[in-house]
């Protein structure tokens, strides 16, 4: 049997038996958003949003990491930035 499995990052790398979805069901909805099928960003985190005229959207984080948000999801990033 299969188990649904999460990758978190935090100085380090941990793997929880949970489904992404149970993940963002646990985490505080002002600090956390979700950017595509595959990940959750913490906001505190990101160091600038580049938008693009085609509407993606890149994110970089502190660390230096980049990471881009799914069309599906720029709305929701829009509104929790209060863009």
């Amino acid at each position: 049997t299969l188990f649904p499995y999460t990758t978190l990052f935090r100085s380090g790398r941990f793997i929880v038996r949970l489904s992404l979805q149970e993940v963002q069901t646990r985490l505080s909805p002002g600090n956390f958003v979700r950017i595509s099928h595959s990940e959750i960003i913490n906001l505190s985190k990101v160091n600038h949003f580049d938008l693009s005229f085609s509407g993606t959207i890149c994110v970089t984080l502190t660390n230096g990491a980049q990471t881009y948000v799914s069309r599906r999801y720029v709305s929701k990033i829009k509104q929790a930035c209060g863009i």
